[in-house]
């Protein structure tokens, strides 16, 4: 009969230093998008808006494009690297930038 193989196990030492360690590079520049239930939305990292109006926002996210639909939409604010909307948001979708 034909044995398993052992999975070599790591070290404490390495096991610790991979718990702790810095993730990889580029990870805290990376866009996030806060939608809360009470009708606000925050996004860290946005590089720009597309179209806006009071149905609709489309988000440049870098690679990647967000467009918002809902009610009453309005943009309270765009500071340093954070976007913050109000409004009844219905519908997220999000697609590729080509």
């Amino acid at each position: 009969m034909k044995q398993k193989r052992r999975a070599k196990r790591e070290s404490p030492k390495a096991y610790f230093k991979r718990l702790v360690g810095q993730p990889p590079a580029g990870f805290y520049r990376r866009p996030i998008l806060h939608i809360q239930c009470g009708g606000l939305v925050e996004v860290e990292g946005c590089k720009g808006v597309l179209l806006y109006d009071e149905n609709q926002i489309r988000l440049d996210m870098g690679g990647w494009q967000v467009s918002l639909y809902g009610d009453d939409l309005t943009l309270c604010g765009i500071g340093g690297r954070m976007l913050t909307l109000k409004g009844r948001v219905f519908r997220a979708e999000f697609s590729n930038e080509e």
